[in-house]
């Protein structure tokens, strides 16, 4: 079976790891400290929290933003991974769907829409597309999360760079992605300031709104720091592979969903008539596609949001794998074919 995901490791990365260990220091330090100054240089940012996941990192920010005043209502897009809900539910805060067009960003008219009522907004580069509202002005602080878009950018400036915090993940099936991990970024040094002390819990102030044990290990951020060294070569790999597929894809009964050349390429997402059977046809293929969410966040809350519930139904994830083998791009093709 082809994998919808597969990081790319190779004997670098098993150096980077024992470089750590035979030092003997595998908690938080120079590599964690080394990733964050990377990272904020990548995005353009000033500084950068590293933490234990990205779902830890977009709860510590809710969490710094309630310093300076109360959040109630979170806005987050309806068609995006469960993360969100879980982060912005662990902060006692009401979560608010928005629901997205058809070719996947935020349906426009309807978050405006919401907007005057929330008090943070988090806006995700959903399956490395962009989000263009982004570079929009928001009534209310705004969290850009790159987590599958990291390595794209939006009118010449990175992605990451846009929201009053942007969040990171280096899990091991995103762009950025080693093992686990996650970082806050921001231009404010009192946003950066709360995090660096909630993310540590035994000196954390007891007047913060929470703190937890959140770093991340230097274990952890060599994985990711390797990763980085081949960022941008793995991006061109998987550039030149969706071209492929999009010439497979001309005479064929299907179409993509939008893509930029300025997208990190990290899924491909084709909308069909019935995405079950599609990907059920893949996989006996030995092709691992799959729904670009497990389930749409609107059928877990009981909202009914037209446009997250059509993407369900209709849209799937190919896999783009950096490091394809010409073996599996035949296999790809005739999948292609046969499936679509």
């Amino acid at each position: 079976m082809i994998p919808h995901s597969r990081p790319v490791f190779d004997d670098g990365s098993l150096r980077a790891v024992q470089q750590v260990i035979a030092r003997g220091h595998t908690a938080r330090g120079p590599v964690s400290e080394t990733l964050e100054t990377r990272v904020s240089q990548l995005t353009g940012k000033t500084y950068g929290a590293a933490v234990d996941s990205g779902t830890s990192a977009l709860m510590l920010a809710l969490f710094a933003l309630q310093v300076d005043a109360p959040v109630q209502r979170v806005g987050i897009p309806a068609y995006a991974c469960r993360a969100l809900l879980h982060a912005v539910r662990a902060c006692g805060v009401e979560p608010v769907l928005m629901d997205c067009a058809e070719d996947l960003r935020l349906h426009v008219a309807r978050a405006q829409a919401l907007a005057p009522s929330l008090d943070a907004i988090i806006l995700v580069h959903p399956f490395g597309l962009i989000e263009p509202m982004v570079a929009e002005a928001w009534p209310c602080p705004v969290i850009e999360d790159i987590a599958q878009a990291a390595g794209g950018s939006l009118q010449n400036c990175p992605l990451g760079g846009f929201g009053d915090i942007s969040i990171a993940s280096f899990y091991a099936t995103k762009p950025w992605g080693g093992a686990y991990g996650g970082m806050l970024l921001s231009n404010r040094r009192d946003i950066f300031q709360r995090v660096c002390e909630m993310r540590y819990a035994d000196t954390a102030g007891i007047a913060l709104p929470y703190a937890g044990n959140h770093q991340l290990s230097d274990v952890h951020a060599a994985l990711a720091m390797d990763r980085l060294v081949r960022a941008d070569e793995e991006r061109q790999a998987r550039l030149q592979l969706v071209e492929q597929y999009d010439e497979w894809l001309v005479p064929l009964d299907s179409e993509p969903v939008r893509r930029e050349t300025t997208g990190n390429q990290y899924r491909y997402i084709v909308r069909v008539e019935d995405a079950e059977k599609v990907i059920a046809n893949f996989h006996s293929h030995g092709i691992g596609a799959a729904r670009p969410v497990e389930t749409s966040l609107d059928a877990l809350t009981g909202d009914v949001l037209s446009g997250a519930a059509s993407a369900w139904r209709h849209c799937v994830s190919i896999p783009v794998l950096a490091d394809m083998t010409a073996g599996e791009r035949t296999k790809m093709e005739k999948g292609f074919k046969s499936c679509l």
